[in-house]
């Protein structure tokens, strides 16, 4: 189970923290607030990329925070629990030179 998403630099997201609780959890929000950059970015975590990255709707670099002003990385932190054990992914992306 996801327990906890932190996105930093990613999209409109600058820090953003979300904790998830058993059951069924909602993301709402008004049009452009991030909810896409959510998903796009759990999957991104999980998978190394999510469906407009493999469409080439969107590049990595793209999916680093420019406005009010470029940021030069974003990363995505992931925590989920299989069974009794925690795991957490960090993935990064530098502005021209990818992932890491």
């Amino acid at each position: 189970m996801i327990t906890k998403v932190k996105l930093q630099n990613w999209r409109c997201h600058g820090n953003t923290e979300l904790e998830f609780l058993a059951g069924t959890n909602v993301i709402i929000g008004v049009m452009g607030a991030g909810k896409s950059a959510v998903l796009d970015a759990i999957s991104f975590a999980l998978f190394g990329t999510f469906p407009a990255l493999n469409t080439k709707k969107a590049s990595l670099d793209t999916c680093i925070m420019n406005k009010p002003q470029q940021k030069n990385k974003a990363s995505v932190e992931l925590f989920f629990t299989v069974g009794e054990k925690d795991y957490s992914i960090l993935r990064e992306v530098v502005l021209g030179k990818g992932t890491t």
